[in-house]
């Protein structure tokens, strides 16, 4: 032990670190392609084979440097070891500006500082000139940011969770392999080595102040938001303010991006102008859309749990192996597995997601957690009081059976994404988990509510689908002013029990209704939260 001081959980934080797509040729590079001569290390990508000698070339492995245009700072853009390690990579290797080859879908085996190390070569021998941009695909992926302590790395995890009232995180199980060997001599196993880690689920109950996890539960979005204009009303971009703490958006492809410290994190997408990344105003209201994705992924995040010990000063905000100041942990590849929404009389808007998780990161040395932001208030998207308060039991309505339920007394919306992890062959570690693939995606609507009429229980004996209207579930903090609002639309649905008991108390009879629907029509979230990537 480094330190007799303990870790209580008065130093304990989780935040939330966005996972996207790592054009890493965009923000650790030059863009510029190589010229028609070849090799002139001020027109290339920043990208290029490790080492610096013909004959020393590792064509495994890709670098950057500090020296070619537009490349990296070495001090600031130092990559966590070995963070992106079993995440697929799209890699496209250039002869000249003209000429190029799609080398397809990598694996990286480990990454350095400065590296970033593949299952394969990237060429052959017959040149060491190759340019190359390189895509980290998203899952599993969390966010690089430029370090905000030189020498120092960190990721931008600097992102709030919400109004978080318990959070659990992943469980790490290792299989464990004893072996009886051939010669014994004792009844105590003779050999034993651990196999495969596996993860339990990271749970996460929320008093629910935003619709960022319906996105997460239903895996697509789009948006329109209002562009910043200067006094004589002209649309600002990047090109024209390039200002750290503020959010620009690509209208194109639908995403946003922080500038911290001196760059887009995530970067832009390959080739599009700063004057295709547009300035979000600040007070801009989002108008999200979320969709189901039919593909075999969804959305991913991070989560960093960190622990400290005291007081510690801002230059020393970093974990440290030899006094042990700092633990973190960061959980990568979190998908939303099951998504529960519970609404009750007199309480607020409720949430318990459930999801699992590709691999158990342990931050090494010189990680700085949180960005070193360390007080809530400072963390991305903590917003004014009205945003950040709750939707509450009274701000909801709910729609069914062609008309509004005045007499609903609690309930809850469950999607369930029905997600298998999958381990691949390849050369990475056994710690890491290759894939989650969705299955079924079901919904589930229970309410428990007062009847006047016979009219839900004739629906659950018909062996039809409920034809007299949606399932309509609405959430705004007040209807009168532009504020937080939330809409879900489900389809094609049947009453799957209906529970009518005979009370002995001879007061109201609450009746139990479970829904079963197979449609999502529209998910809507109107407010300021803004999804990263």
């Amino acid at each position: 032990m480094g330190s007799s001081e303990v870790y209580t959980g008065a130093g304990a934080s989780a935040t939330l670190i966005p996972e996207a797509d790592f054009e890493v040729s965009m923000q650790l590079g030059t863009v510029q392609i190589l010229n028609a001569g070849g090799n002139s290390a001020a027109n290339k990508l920043g990208l290029a084979y490790k080492g610096s000698a013909n004959n020393s070339h590792d064509r495994t492995s890709l670098s950057w440097s500090a020296d070619a245009t537009g490349g990296s700072n070495h001090a600031t853009n130092r990559l966590p070891t070995n963070i992106y390690q079993g995440c697929f990579a799209e890699i496209t290797r250039y002869e000249n500006e003209v000429t190029f080859t799609e080398l397809g879908i990598h694996v990286i085996k480990s990454n350095a500082a400065y590296s970033i190390t593949f299952d394969r070569e990237l060429g052959d021998a017959t040149t060491n000139s190759h340019s190359f941009t390189l895509k980290i695909l998203g899952f599993g992926t969390p966010t690089f940011t430029p370090s905000v302590l030189a020498d120092k790395h960190n990721l931008l995890a600097d992102n709030w969770l919400g109004l978080v009232n318990t959070i659990t995180p992943p469980s790490i199980d290792a299989e464990m392999k004893q072996l009886n060997l051939a010669l014994g001599g004792t009844r105590n196993f003779g050999f034993q080595y651990k196999g495969a880690e596996s993860y339990g689920s990271a749970s996460i109950d929320v008093s629910l102040n935003n619709g960022s996890w319906l996105y997460y539960a239903l895996g697509k979005k789009t948006f329109t938001a209002t562009q910043q204009t200067n006094s004589g009303n002209t649309p600002i971009n990047l090109s024209l303010s390039q200002e750290d703490g503020k959010v620009y958006y690509d209208n194109t492809n639908k995403t946003f991006h922080r500038r911290e410290s001196g760059t887009l994190s995530p970067p832009k997408i390959f080739g599009k102008a700063d004057s295709d990344m547009l300035k979000l105003s600040a007070d801009s209201k989002i108008d999200y859309t979320f969709t189901e994705s039919e593909g075999d992924s969804l959305p991913s995040f991070a989560l960093e749990f960190t622990n400290e010990k005291g007081n510690i000063a801002d230059a020393d905000y970093y974990q440290n192996a030899t006094d042990e100041n700092l633990f973190s942990r960061i959980f990568t590849g979190c998908q939303v597995n099951t998504f529960t929404m519970n609404f009750e009389e007199g309480q607020e808007l409720k949430a318990s997601i459930d999801a699992v998780t590709r691999r158990g990161y342990d931050s090494n040395q010189n990680y700085i957690p949180k960005r070193k932001v360390r007080t809530p208030s400072s963390l991305f998207n903590f917003n004014d009081t009205d945003a950040n308060l709750p939707f509450m039991f009274s701000d909801g309505t709910v729609q069914a059976f062609g008309q509004s339920l005045a007499r609903v007394k609690s309930g809850t919306l469950t999607i369930n994404n029905n997600i298998t992890p999958q381990r691949y062959i390849g050369n990475y570690d056994r710690s890491i988990v290759s894939a989650h693939l969705p299955a079924q995606r079901t919904y589930e609507v229970s309410l428990n509510l007062q009847i006047t009429d016979r009219l839900i229980f004739d629906e659950l004996r018909g062996a039809d689908e409920v034809t007299l209207g949606d399932i309509v579930l609405t959430f705004d903090k007040n209807a009168t002013a532009d504020t937080d609002k939330i809409t879900m639309t489900l389809k094609d649905y049947i009453v799957q029990s209906v529970d009518i008991p005979f009370p002995d108390d001879k007061g109201m009879i609450d009746v139990a209704v479970t829904l079963s629907a197979r449609t999502l029509h529209e998910c809507k979230y109107h407010g300021k939260w803004i999804i990263i990537g």
